[in-house]
C-alpha cells in the first residue's frame, strides 16, 4: 500500500513500504533502496505517495454492489493489481487507481467471469459466466 500523500510521515513507515528492517535506517539509505531520485538535500517528503508495490492493469467492468446482470456488463475501466498473472486472483488487492491507493469495492466482470472483493478489495472469490 502506498504512503500517505500529506501529512506526518515517519521512517519506519518508509521502511515498511520498501521492505526494509526499521533498525539503524538512514533517510539516504532508504532514498538509495527506492526508486527515487536523490536530492540534494535529501527530505522525507520525497516519499509523499510512494509506492514500493508494481501493479498490473486491467479492463473489468465498473464495480457494483450486486450480481444482477454482470455476465453482461461491458469492461471497459481500467484497474490495477498487485498479483503476478495478466487477471487477479483470490487473495490479489484489485485498485482503482495506478498508485495503489484506492481499493475497488464489490462485484466486477472480469474475463471470463467475475469476482467479489472485500472492502480491502482485496479479491475473496471468483465465479464462472455461463
Amino acid at each position: 500500500m502506498a504512503l500517505p500523500s500529506s501529512g506526518p510521515l515517519s521512517g519506519s513507515q518508509i521502511a515498511t513500504e520498501l521492505g526494509l528492517s526499521a533498525t539503524n535506517l538512514s533517510l539516504s539509505g532508504m532514498i538509495d533502496s527506492s526508486s527515487l531520485s536523490s536530492t540534494n538535500p535529501d527530505q522525507y517528503s520525497e516519499f509523499y505517495g510512494y509506492s514500493n508495490v508494481t501493479l498490473t492493469s486491467f479492463l473489468a467492468s465498473a464495480f457494483q454492489s450486486g450480481t444482477k446482470f454482470i455476465c453482461t456488463q461491458t469492461q471497459n475501466v481500467t484497474f490495477y493489481h498487485d498479483g503476478s498473472n495478466t487477471w487477479p486472483g483470490v487473495g490479489d488487492t484489485i485498485y482503482t487507481n495506478s498508485g495503489g491507493t484506492t481499493p475497488a469495492v464489490g462485484y466486477s466482470r472480469v474475463n471470463f467471469g467475475y469476482l467479489l472483493t472485500n472492502s480491502s478489495g482485496v479479491v475473496t472469490n471468483q465465479y464462472l459466466c455461463f
